[in-house]
């Protein structure tokens, strides 16, 4: 089942627009599409197993689940995988060495985006705005001194 906050075809396009110039276009045309299809390389359903792949780096990194609320989760477990995806692109298809050095960048953006996903996750089932990571501590209230009066 595709979880409801997978990037798109267009989303990951959206950072790699380069890799939509389909490969039947004339010489010095330069029209970009801004999705994967049949004409583009790679195709609409290779970068979908680059997507599905990054949707599964993406939850395996916070257990499996993307919780629903805040709603903001899931924009950021959405432009994690975006951003996976198009590096895992990137690095597949080089056209030229400048496509690696690309690749690495997108690599260093999905791996700060996911790290800042498991932040929010985990800020987000803490009762305080700490994080759950850290300990809480608790003591009871302090009970009156027994024989004496406090001064």
């Amino acid at each position: 089942m595709a979880e409801p906050w997978a990037p798109s075809l267009e989303e990951v396009a959206d950072h790699i627009p380069t890799r939509t110039r389909p490969t039947n276009a004339p010489p010095g045309d330069d029209t970009l599409s801004m999705t994967f299809n049949a004409s583009t390389t790679p195709t609409g359903e290779q970068a979908s197993r680059f997507i599905d792949s990054a949707v599964s780096e993406v939850l395996g990194a916070v257990a499996g689940r993307v919780p629903d609320t805040p709603t903001y989760l899931r924009v950021l477990a959405q432009k994690a995988a975006a951003l996976r995806a198009a590096a895992d692109i990137e690095l597949a298809y080089p056209d030229r060495d400048a496509d690696v050095d690309v690749s690495e960048r997108l690599d260093q953006r999905a791996k700060d985006a996911l790290a800042r996903l498991v932040g929010a996750v985990s800020d987000a089932g803490s009762p305080g705005s700490e994080g759950s990571l850290l300990p809480v501590w608790s003591m009871p209230a302090p009970s009156p001194w027994p024989g004496d009066y406090p001064l």
